[in-house]
């Protein structure tokens, strides 16, 4: 496995550090699916947390990974977070040594990056194949705090949205359950694809589940999430089943 670290924009600090595994040779494929991970923070920043531990978790599935760290704090107005993703999506898609599906790319947010993440699914010029959004800021109401300029993914989405995995803890006390809910409903009524999962209590922000990321009481089965929507994607995107 090869890592790479590419400066998408320094005057932003924005990056995307890729992971990458072969394909040929004792593996035998031609190409890959991959994801893009957006990490949390209240767009002000991108949270360790949910960066490089998530992408080993795909990594270990088959997947090549990807993590942008895009534009927050004083470079976070609207819309360079989503030209931040629309530039490493396109340079996923042309870097032909990354030997990865163009149609098979999901795109995985939390949070604030989760509210990227589902503008990607819903207005972006270049559509992820799918979405994942862990407790996502996705409301009028929570969007405005965070991004007052950005679009509100709940009144975004359309019949051309991509398929979504949703997960959140019902009892989330910064970004309510209600903005998931409100989405699942957004994409039910638009006919849309999508799996949803709402643990019994977790805090915000518990990224893979794992007790050394977060010492916070949880529901045992918040973990389940990364499997679930692995054998998600694997439906979704017709590989290693």
């Amino acid at each position: 496995m090869k890592m790479q670290k590419i400066v998408l924009n320094p005057e932003r600090n924005v990056t995307l550090t890729a992971f990458i595994q072969d394909v040929d040779g004792e593996f035998g494929l031609e190409k890959r699916p991959a994801v893009l991970i957006l990490p949390g923070g209240g767009y002000s920043f991108c949270s360790d947390r949910e960066a490089e531990v998530v992408a080993f978790a795909y990594l270990k599935a088959g997947y090549q990974a990807f993590i942008l760290r895009y534009s927050v704090d004083e470079h976070k107005k609207w819309p360079n977070p989503l030209s931040d993703y629309e530039q490493a999506m396109e340079l996923i898609k042309g870097n032909e040594d990354w030997h990865v599906y163009e149609d098979k790319i999901a795109v995985i947010g939390f949070s604030a990056g989760g509210h990227l993440a589902a503008c990607a699914a819903t207005i972006a010029k270049n559509r992820p194949g799918a979405a994942i959004l862990g407790y996502a800021v996705l409301s009028r109401v929570i969007t405005n705090v965070y991004q007052d300029t950005a679009p509100i993914p709940v009144d975004e989405v359309t019949e051309q949205t991509c398929p979504c995995f949703l997960f959140s803890a019902r009892d989330d006390g910064l970004v309510p359950v209600s903005d998931t809910l409100a989405f699942q409903m957004a994409l039910f009524e638009k006919g849309v694809s999508f799996e949803s999962h709402i643990y019994a209590y977790g805090p915000h922000g518990f990224s893979t589940g794992e007790k050394s990321l977060n010492s916070a009481e949880m529901s045992s089965r918040v973990i389940n999430w990364v499997q679930d929507s692995i054998e998600w994607l694997a439906d979704e995107f017709d590989v290693f089943k």
